[in-house]
């Protein structure tokens, strides 16, 4: 046999072991394993959002009272005994004081009430500045103590009982739509034209001086003082003149 005839038949036959091995591999359905690092998918880790904290509750203020100096003033208020971190704030300017408790309430919090005091100091000394409390109310400081302000005339009113200041409240209190005429008046007794709705006659009322404010006694349809004397004869008949009918 050649000499090159027997490395060739050893190289075949090499050969054809290999695929015999590579064929009963695949038959034998091994499952193949690779040596790279899986894939993964990163975890995010679940975060729990803190809830907000409670909001801020205002106190209702029953009552303002002399604090122990004139810069200090102290709001009564009911305030729940469950409250937590009641404080009280104070801002002003040279002509009036707003001042409030401030507190809040654990979530869920079911708890009574009771009575408690808030000193509010001010910068300057309190004066006759008005202290406004619950949006709208306010309290003053005169003679005799502290008292609630009138919303209308204020904590310190004119001292002239025919001032507009004094009239307002009139026209406040009968609703009307227009403002009023005063007729007459002096420091006991007023004319007064109010026109309710514009589509109304406007009507003439009397009042005389309680001492605090104006209290009608009569009304008027027609001119002069008639109808006003009929319900009350001391009326100075020097205030009626001769007064056209309401208009």
């Amino acid at each position: 046999m050649p000499r090159f005839i027997k490395p060739a038949l050893w190289t075949a036959g090499v050969l054809a072991a290999g695929l015999l091995a590579f064929w009963l591999l695949l038959a034998l359905d091994i499952p193949y394993k690779s040596t790279a690092a899986p894939e993964t998918t990163p975890v995010t880790s679940a975060t729990t959002t803190p809830a907000p904290p409670p909001a801020a509750l205002s106190a209702y203020v029953t009552e303002v009272r002399a604090g122990p100096d004139d810069h200090t003033a102290v709001l009564h208020v009911n305030l729940p005994t469950c409250a937590e971190a009641p404080v009280a704030q104070v801002e002003e300017t040279g002509h009036r004081i707003e001042a409030e408790v401030r507190y809040r309430m654990p979530s869920g919090a079911n708890c009574g009430v009771s009575p408690a005091g808030f000193p509010v100091k001010t910068a300057a000394p309190i004066g006759e500045r008005p202290v406004y409390v619950n949006l709208g109310d306010s309290w003053g400081l005169v003679a005799g103590g502290w008292q609630r302000c009138d919303r209308i005339v204020g904590c310190f009113p004119p001292a002239d009982h025919c001032s507009p200041v004094r009239i307002a409240p009139l026209e406040f209190g009968a609703e009307a739509e227009h403002p009023g005429t005063m007729r007459a008046c002096d420091q006991n007794w007023l004319i007064h034209d109010l026109q309710r709705h514009g589509g109304e006659p406007a009507r003439r009322v009397a009042y005389r001086w309680t001492g605090t404010g104006w209290s009608d006694f009569a009304s008027a349809k027609g001119g002069g003082c008639g109808e006003i004397l009929a319900a009350e004869p001391k009326f100075p008949t020097a205030l009626c003149g001769n007064p056209a009918p309401p208009s």
